[in-house]
């Protein structure tokens, strides 16, 4: 039964490529899918999973699998200036919340356990499609800073930064880690992949001319349409999140 749901991802994949199901549009229910194929729901559901992590098909909550639209290429690069372009195509949605530092943001920002923190979260779509998610925190003890008055034109939460520089806290130092993980259940509900679907991580830790972190970031993008561009000499390394 393992082998059987990767053939009806091949079958599905031949259909799509076929063009019985034109990109945006829905694929058949999930019990009716089942049934054409005599397999049980959960079957045909981690066949539908290996398409999604393809970026052939996107599930969307409520609504159904599409056959996913290609989207417009997007870059994440370390320096802010490479950022500017990112935005062209994307909406960027933000809210700020009053947080308390938990074991991990404790760890990423050198503060103690329960220490508030401002918690600043950008979300990008294309169209109805997520595409990133960035979580951006900065230290009650560093600044008490107010809301993003306006929409981000980057997704990666550089307003947060341009608000700290407002009060005179300059980031002198930015260093960056890339992993690759399977998303959490409140990531994958977010940009709407399943929990099998790989994500692509990166924490920035920002710090002022004397080493105090002075922001921290934890951005998630979506595997499928994620890669890691080595820039060799420059001081960048830039991520492309492709369609």
């Amino acid at each position: 039964m393992g082998n059987r749901y990767h053939h009806i991802a091949d079958d599905l994949r031949r259909l799509i490529a076929a063009g019985t199901w034109p990109v945006g549009e829905r694929l058949p229910a999930e019990q009716e899918l089942a049934a054409r194929y005599r397999v049980s729901t959960p079957t045909l559901r981690n066949a539908l999973e290996v398409l999604q992590s393809e970026g052939l098909v996107e599930k969307r909550h409520g609504a159904g699998n599409f056959v996913r639209r290609p989207g417009q290429r997007l870059t994440y690069a370390s320096e802010r200036s490479a950022n500017a372009a990112v935005s062209v195509g994307l909406s960027v949605s933000h809210d700020r919340n009053t947080v308390k530092a938990d074991g991990r943001l404790a760890l990423l920002l050198a503060v103690r356990v329960g220490s508030p923190l401002m918690e600043y979260v950008f979300i990008g779509h294309q169209g109805a499609s997520p595409r990133s998610l960035a979580r951006v925190y900065v230290p009650y003890a560093v600044a008490r800073l107010g809301a993003v008055e306006r929409n981000g034109t980057s997704p990666w939460g550089d307003d947060v930064r341009d608000l700290l520089t407002a009060v005179g806290v300059r980031a002198a130092a930015t260093t960056e880690r890339v992993m690759a993980r399977f998303p959490t259940g409140d990531e994958a509900q977010l940009l709407h992949i399943t929990r099998r679907s790989p994500v692509l991580a990166v924490e920035r830790v920002s710090t002022d001319s004397g080493g105090r972190v002075v922001e921290g970031a934890l951005l998630v993008l979506p595997g499928d349409r994620s890669e890691i561009l080595h820039t060799g000499c420059s001081a960048a390394d830039e991520l492309e999140a492709t369609g």
